[in-house]
Parts: structure tokens; C-alpha cells; sequence
């Protein structure tokens, strides 16, 4: 596959404080990347150096075209979604209409991939854009993104302001992105970096701190899971008693009936197979692992899996 950004002897400072330091990456055509960092690492400040919009040092291509001598060009090859869609007064499908024409996009093209990420042009494009929600509107802008034919799909936290469901259908309506589109994505959110990404790389400190698959960093760091339990009343002191005397695991106080044990991956079916063999009755159990935070802490503290 060919490179399809590059960039060598990243530099950016904002006063004092040094951002990107001397960072170079290489990002293949068709790859899937998520950019994460605890807040303030540079992530969004990465995103405006590939989009050309604030001043950086060194060298930056995406598509061939160099973002600091052609910055338009460059602006040409990438579709954005941000957090949060802007908001404009005029119904829908004056903005639709609007960033067709500003893209110089095929309007039918566009029209065809609104309807892919789940959005009937016709029935909606008489609402108002103010009355949409934040899940309409963030996949209006895939849509407006992947119409305009992109190279490069940036995702700068595209699910942040989302309820679950509309969650679920945006990261459903991203599996729509055609394979040879390079996606890099800025994500909080384990579950969304997961669905979306291929590869990882950590920011931190003005640079990489990790760049690799996801499996990798997550088994570097820890292998414990969370294994949540809901006991009845009655059967929940000696169901406690009994979590406390099992082998590799470590008990965790949960509210409202639920109790847990810290574990390695693998031994949350043990628990629950040895409480039931117990006579102890568990309405219903669930397994979470560490958040994406978690990992983050874990690897970047000192002496941690770098």
C-alpha cells in the first residue's frame, strides 16, 4: 500500500509549550488509525497540522500534496467530522446543497451516500437544521465527507456528544467507508476505537509513546477484567464471604445488590460457575474491562509498558 501521510519533523509550540515535538509518522492508504492521548496530548492539534489551518514546522503530506506549500490541495484530499456539527440557520438541504457545491462534489453522488449512512435526503432536507439531532447531523457530515470522494476521513471525537443509540448508528453507518479510504480517528472511548481501528497510535509528551495494534497495547498493560454480580438480599453477605476466599481474584464493593470481583481475563465463568455450585442464586452478572483512560494511566505512568 502507499503512503498515503507522511510526516517528518513535526513541530508545534504554543508560546512555552511544546505540542508536537519532533514527531514523524506514516499512515498507509485504506488504514484505519485511532489517535488517542489523555486531554491536551495534541490530538486535535495533529488534526489541524493535516488540515492545514494552524502553523506548524517540518514536513507534511497528505495525498502527495505538501499541507504547508498547498494547503488547499491538501484540504481537497480530507472529509472531517469534529465533535460537535456546526450549526447553521436553513433547513438541511441548504446545507447539504451548500458544502455540495463548496466541495465541488457530484450532488447525486452525495445524495447516494446519505442514503448509505441512513439519511433520506428528500423526506428530511425541509427541516430545519437547528431541529436535527446531534446524530442526524453527525452523519450528514460522513455523508457530505464520503460524497465528496476523500481520500483521508478525520474523526475528532465524532461520538462524544451522542446518546448510545445514536452511537451505535454512527459507528454502524462508518462501516459504509469505502476500504481504500485511509480513517483516522480521535477517540475517548474504548468501544468506538475498537469498532473503528486497526492500529493505535498513543500521544504523549510531544510525541509517540505507542504505535501498534490495539490487542497489543491493551495485553501489555493489563489482562484484569471487572466481573459484576447481582445477588439478592438474602443470599448476598454469604455470597460476599465466599468471593473473598476464591483464588485469583479480588473482591470489588459495587451498590444497589451488585457486588464484583477484579480477575484475569478467563476466570469470570469460574466465579459465577463456583457461586452457583454454592447454592447462591445470581440474577444476572456482566464483565467490563479497563477504560480506554485505565489503559492510558497504566502505560503512561513511570516504569509503565513502554
Amino acid at each position: 500500500m502507499a503512503d498515503m501521510i507522511v510526516g517528518r519533523r513535526l513541530c508545534k509550540r504554543f508560546g512555552d509549550h511544546i505540542v508536537l515535538d519532533d514527531v514523524s509518522l506514516s499512515i498507509d492508504r485504506g488504514e484505519r488509525v485511532a489517535v488517542i492521548g489523555m486531554n491536551g496530548a495534541g490530538k486535535t492539534t495533529l488534526f489541524r497540522c493535516l488540515l492545514g489551518v494552524t502553523r506548524f514546522t517540518g514536513q507534511l503530506t497528505v495525498g502527495g500534496a505538501d499541507v504547508r506549500k498547498t494547503p488547499r490541495a491538501a484540504r481537497a484530499k480530507i472529509g472531517y467530522v469534529p465533535q460537535r456539527a456546526p450549526q447553521f440557520d436553513g433547513t438541511l438541504g441548504e446545507t447539504i446543497d451548500f458544502f455540495t457545491e463548496l466541495r465541488g462534489a457530484d450532488p447525486t453522488r452525495v445524495t447516494d451516500y446519505l442514503k448509505v449512512v441512513g439519511l433520506d435526503n428528500e423526506a428530511e432536507r425541509d427541516k430545519p437544521v437547528r431541529a436535527l439531532s446531534g446524530g442526524m447531523l453527525q452523519k450528514v457530515l460522513l455523508g457530505l465527507a464520503l460524497g465528496a470522494g476523500v481520500d483521508v476521513l478525520l474523526l475528532d471525537e465524532p461520538t462524544a456528544n451522542l446518546d448510545p443509540r445514536a452511537r451505535r448508528e454512527f459507528l454502524r453507518a462508518l462501516r459504509e467507508v469505502p476500504t481504500d479510504t485511509t480513517v483516522i480517528l480521535s477517540s475517548h472511548r474504548l468501544a468506538d476505537v475498537e469498532a473503528v481501528a486497526q492500529r493505535v497510535l498513543v500521544l504523549h509528551g510531544g510525541g509517540f509513546a505507542f504505535d501498534g495494534q490495539l490487542n497489543e497495547l491493551t495485553g501489555r498493560i493489563s489482562d484484569r477484567v471487572t466481573v459484576w454480580l447481582r445477588i439478592p438480599r438474602e443470599d448476598r453477605d454469604r455470597a460476599q464471604e465466599r468471593l473473598q476466599t476464591l483464588d485469583r481474584v479480588e473482591l470489588v464493593i459495587g451498590s444497589n445488590g451488585v457486588l464484583g470481583v477484579s480477575a484475569s481475563r478467563g476466570v469470570g465463568a469460574d466465579v459465577v460457575h463456583q457461586l452457583r455450585a454454592e447454592g447462591l442464586t445470581i440474577e444476572d452478572f456482566w464483565i467490563e474491562g479497563p477504560t480506554l483512560e485505565e489503559h492510558l494511566e497504566r502505560l503512561l505512568e513511570p516504569g509503565g509498558a513502554t
